[in-house]
């Protein structure tokens, strides 16, 4: 008997040391952060970044670990979906359509997909959009654009306003109504819906009445410095050394990283844009120029919700926060397209 005991004593005082360990991870330079978080953020440090490749291999590889740390969603109501293919300036461009089960006709939201324009193909964060699409209520369209490194800018952003443009000629046969209009994305994704904001705009595209950033990328030009890059330079996941690898992918030509269509924060002149929510996340390289961009857009009289998570990029490893800001998101963009 004195053996079994003796085990049992030893396996818990071993098991209570490894979750004091575990949970001293939770505390940060910069704050606490949820357990799961942590954890994640631990395991991403010890792999490393140098490495990182951008292969397809290494991209499908991404996206799987993506759909599996995302978790599921409950939609609110019955959301249908389709996939589609719709003539782009590269070829076809697949497109996903999420449509509720709710009195039209529908507003409507292209949903720009983040992965650091090199991943997030094949609509990974489907039981979001699925559950978004039902919050709203609004017709979402997720489209998969080409990818870096194999198409660089201006690809990307070239077959979101493709979609964008046949979302407003054709959304009445989608039982959707093209005059309210949003656009969204997160990390690449809302670097690529202010860009896409912007540029209709300037060019008399169709009408946006609402742009949702999460979390975005708003300054590839390397020409300023960020204080959250220094607090947040590694360690949580996303890196600063990541990040500049992808936008190298992106944006081979360091001259093109000053248009305002790759770093939206850059442009001179931000009156006009449609009014805008911007999500940032504490443990995130990105915070800053995220919050910068939206102090601009509230300068230049833009209407303005900026919100600030305790959370990682993305906010991995914490589901409940990232149900909890779509829930917000969904009522915000509800309200612009349901006056």
């Amino acid at each position: 008997m004195r053996m079994p005991t003796r085990l049992a004593i030893a396996l818990g005082v071993l098991v209570g040391a490894l979750t004091a360990v575990v949970w001293s991870w939770t505390f940060t330079p910069l704050g606490r952060l949820d357990l799961q978080a942590s954890i994640l953020a631990r395991i991403a440090s010890l792999q490393g970044t140098s490495e990182m490749e951008m292969t397809p291999a290494a991209r499908e590889a991404a996206n799987q670990m993506t759909r599996r740390m995302r978790g599921d969603l409950d939609a609110e109501g019955a959301v249908v979906f389709e996939d589609r293919a719709i003539s782009g300036p590269g070829g076809d461009i697949p497109v996903r359509i999420y449509t509720p089960d709710a009195p039209g006709p529908l507003p409507l939201f292209l949903d720009i997909h983040g992965g650091g324009w090199w991943m997030g193909n094949g609509f990974p964060f489907h039981d979001g959009m699925l559950a978004f699409a039902g919050q709203i209520p609004a017709i979402v369209v997720s489209v998969d654009y080409r990818l870096a490194p194999e198409h660089p800018f201006p690809a990307a952003i070239e077959d979101c306003e493709a979609v964008l443009r046949w979302m407003a000629e054709h959304g009445e046969r989608l039982g959707g109504d093209p005059s309210r209009l949003a656009v969204g994305g997160a990390s690449a994704g809302g670097n690529l819906a202010a860009a896409l904001a912007l540029k209709m705009r300037d060019e008399g595209g169709p009408a946006i009445a609402f742009q949702y950033l999460q979390v975005p990328a708003t300054d590839l030009s390397g020409t300023r410095e960020w204080h959250s890059y220094e607090e947040a330079y590694e360690g949580y996941v996303l890196t600063v050394p990541g990040i500049e690898r992808m936008i190298e992918a992106y944006v081979p030509e360091a001259q093109e990283r000053m248009n305002p269509y790759v770093s939206p924060l850059l442009e001179g002149r931000l009156e006009g844009l449609p009014p805008a929510l911007v999500v940032t996340a504490l443990f995130d390289p990105l915070r800053d120029q995220g919050e910068a961009y939206a102090r601009r857009l509230e300068a230049a009289g833009v209407p303005v919700t900026l919100h600030r998570e305790d959370a990682l990029h993305g906010f991995l490893g914490s589901p409940h926060r990232a149900r909890r800001i779509q829930s917000m998101a969904a009522a915000l963009v509800g309200e612009a397209l349901h006056p």
